[in-house]
């Protein structure tokens, strides 16, 4: 799956970089939903924010986490992508089966 990390005001470490892929690798699942995810991570003090663009076929999902350091922000915007896709594919797989 293709993904962009963005970092602004600070450097990524490995350790975050290997958390990112570790939840890119969770959303693997959702491959034939997914085109591409761009992460952009904000890291101002402990007032960091992560937002998370993810293009999917006919369909933008948007999710933010903000407070905290950029591991516990990633986690929680991961998790609200995560669910929006999950509804996604319920909706998309239902409407298939009717037709």
């Amino acid at each position: 799956m293709d993904y962009k990390l963005i970092t602004r005001h600070f450097d990524s470490s490995d350790e975050l970089e290997a958390h990112i892929s570790k939840k890119i690798n969770k959303l693997a699942r959702f491959s034939k939903w997914i085109d591409h995810v761009e992460i952009i991570i904000n890291g101002k003090d402990n007032k960091g924010n992560t937002e998370i663009n993810l293009s999917m076929h006919h369909k933008k999902i948007n999710a933010k986490a903000t407070g905290g350091d950029a591991f516990k922000t990633t986690t929680e915007a991961f998790d609200k992508v995560e669910r929006q896709v999950i509804r996604f594919e319920e909706k998309a797989t239902e409407h298939h089966g009717r037709r």
